[in-house]
């Protein structure tokens, strides 16, 4: 399972500050935005690479990417659906009891407090068994291709203004361009040069990146990794896996 410095629902708030209007500036001494104020989303990601917490900076970083792909996808959000426009809320819900019927606790006309009945629980299923060795990488597609690129770019470009050796400065690196210690994992070496895998998945998405050093840089490979949690990117098979780089 990935792991996460933060819990799912603050990240997905936090993004959610990112995309839509009305977040305001992100308040860090007091934990919370602002109501009423409204700034760009740019500042907002500005707020957020200034975070002390590496996932928050991380959300920044998907931000400028999700931008460069799709613009008109963050920044053409105006309006928030009301509850009552969701599908399903003008469906009435079911009253657990019916005429006549008394809620526990409550005497009937009789005296008596009537004692519930339970529903049934439902029926369990036996899981699934437990999934072993290396799973297939999968197609990127849509938006996922296009930030793949652009992360694969951000990459090359940083391990090619300096020479970097080793598989510790190589995290370091990385860490520096605001790729969290967690979502780094180390993978075996490739004719000697290190490599390592980064795990780019959020909220449904199945982007990765190998990164291996080279003596004039890095080489970083988009590929898409099963969305689901229990999968690690390390994990993932890929068709180039035995290729040999020469």
């Amino acid at each position: 399972m990935r792991s996460m410095s933060l819990q799912k629902p603050v990240l997905m708030t936090a993004l959610g500050c990112l995309v839509l209007s009305g977040c305001g500036t992100l308040d860090a001494s007091a934990d919370r935005t602002p109501a009423g104020s409204a700034v760009s989303a740019t500042a907002r990601r500005d707020a957020l690479s200034d975070s002390g917490d590496p996932e928050i900076r991380f959300l920044a970083v998907l931000a400028r990417v999700m931008d460069m792909c799709a613009p008109d996808g963050i920044d053409g959000i105006d309006d928030v659906p009301e509850p009552e426009d969701l599908a399903g809320a003008e469906e009435s819900s079911t009253p657990r009891y019916g005429p006549g019927e008394t809620p526990p606790g409550t005497p009937n006309e009789a005296g008596d407090i009537p004692v519930p009945v339970d529903d049934p629980a439902p029926a369990t299923t036996s899981p699934d068994p437990t999934r072993r060795g290396p799973v297939k990488e999968v197609p990127l597609t849509g938006i996922d291709t296009c930030m793949g690129k652009e992360h694969a770019q951000r990459v090359r470009e940083a391990f090619g203004k300096t020479r970097t050796t080793g598989y510790e400065a190589m995290r370091e690196k990385l860490m520096g361009l605001d790729y969290p210690a967690s979502r780094i994992h180390r993978m075996p070496d490739r004719a000697g040069a290190p490599r390592v895998r980064l795990d780019l998945r959020m909220m449904g998405n199945q982007l990765a990146l190998e990164v291996t050093l080279t003596d004039g840089g890095a080489i970083a490979e988009p590929f898409g990794a099963p969305e689901t949690e229990d999968v690690n990117v390390a994990e993932v098979r890929r068709e180039t896996d035995d290729r040999q780089l020469y």
